[in-house]
This record gives structure tokens, C-alpha cells and sequence, in this order.
């Protein structure tokens, strides 16, 4: 890969990831993501961190699993969100918190449904804190 933009390169090359909303299910989205992390991390093809989230979960796929993105130890440079449109604004206090630089939203319920406060909510969270936002209601980013 080429060289990647410094405001872009927390979605390319980040040195942690929190999956807020990894799940043990495994026709989740929140576990196909962690999934597909942890597989790239055990193959040597991503160096970050990785960090689950669940409240519900004490581990998920072998790593140890955090009740809250404000337990994960250490910065967080990258958050992807994977759980209900309401709870995503909290998350983003917490990620503006852990001086988060990138947040990928997955979640729906946003704009494309007529709720336009709270997805300007989330921008606005986004923009105080000087995080980058990929979302919402997108399926990440795909780097071949």
C-alpha cells in the first residue's frame, strides 16, 4: 500500500482497535468484524491492539473481552461501533474520552431512516473531540 494520509491512517493503520458491540454470536456483525480482525492479527497482517466490547462477554475469540470502552487499558486509536443507533452518541463521549482519532460507525438507524438529530449529534460529538468518521450505516473499510 501506498503512503496513507495522516488524518486517514488511523483507518489503515491503527495501533489499536476497540469493536464496541463484538459479539460471541456468530451471525452477528459485531463477530464477523472482531472475526475477521483477530484472524488478520493471528496471521501477522494487522499489528494493532485489539480490544472487544461487550458488556455481556468476559472473552470473545481468546481475547479478553471489556464491559465499556472507558475499561479498555491503554488509547484506543480506532473505535468501530457495531450496536443500536441510540447508544452510539454515549460511545462517542467515551471514544472523545480515550482521544480516539478514528471511528467507523456500522451501525443503521441514522439519517437513512429519518433521524437526522442523532446522527448530527454524532457529528457534532465527532467534530468537538477531531475524530475522523467513516458512517454511519457502512460496512468499513476494505484495504486488498
Amino acid at each position: 500500500m501506498g503512503k496513507v494520509a495522516e488524518d486517514l491512517r488511523p483507518f489503515f493503520e491503527p495501533s489499536s482497535i476497540a469493536v464496541v458491540g463484538a459479539s460471541r454470536h456468530v451471525n452477528k456483525a459485531g463477530h464477523v468484524i472482531f472475526k475477521n480482525l483477530a484472524e488478520n492479527k493471528r496471521k501477522g497482517l494487522l499489528r494493532a491492539e485489539l480490544y472487544p466490547v461487550n458488556p455481556k462477554a468476559k472473552s470473545i475469540l481468546g481475547f479478553d473481552c471489556y464491559p465499556s470502552l472507558r475499561r479498555v487499558p491503554g488509547p484506543v486509536e480506532l473505535v468501530v461501533i457495531v450496536v443500536p443507533a441510540r447508544l452510539v452518541p454515549e460511545i462517542m463521549r467515551d471514544a472523545a474520552r480515550k482521544e480516539a482519532r478514528a471511528i467507523i460507525i456500522i451501525s443503521p438507524g441514522f439519517s437513512e431512516v429519518g433521524n437526522h438529530e442523532l446522527e448530527a449529534a454524532v457529528v457534532r460529538i465527532g467534530r468537538d473531540a477531531g475524530m475522523r468518521i467513516l458512517g454511519p450505516n457502512c460496512v468499513g473499510v476494505f484495504d486488498p
